[in-house]
């Protein structure tokens, strides 16, 4: 599997963790000049979504994990 995250500034990253592993996206962001920030938790503390920011333009998406 292959997951890839661009930016419209051009910033650019694609992932390809070996089939069936662990990805660390937090690090592997990090390393291209994205960043992974601020989680939006429910009340039992699940995960509702998280945002992804180019710190090449200040460029951000939520991403919803419902």
């Amino acid at each position: 599997m292959k997951l890839t995250i661009e930016c419209e500034c051009g910033n650019k990253i694609t992932m390809e963790p070996p089939s069936r592993k662990y990805l660390q996206l937090r690090d592997h962001l990090e390393t291209k000049g994205f960043r992974f920030e601020s989680s939006e938790y429910d009340k039992k503390s699940k995960m509702k979504e998280f945002r992804i920011c180019c710190d090449k333009c200040r460029n951000y998406i939520s991403l919803g994990v419902d």
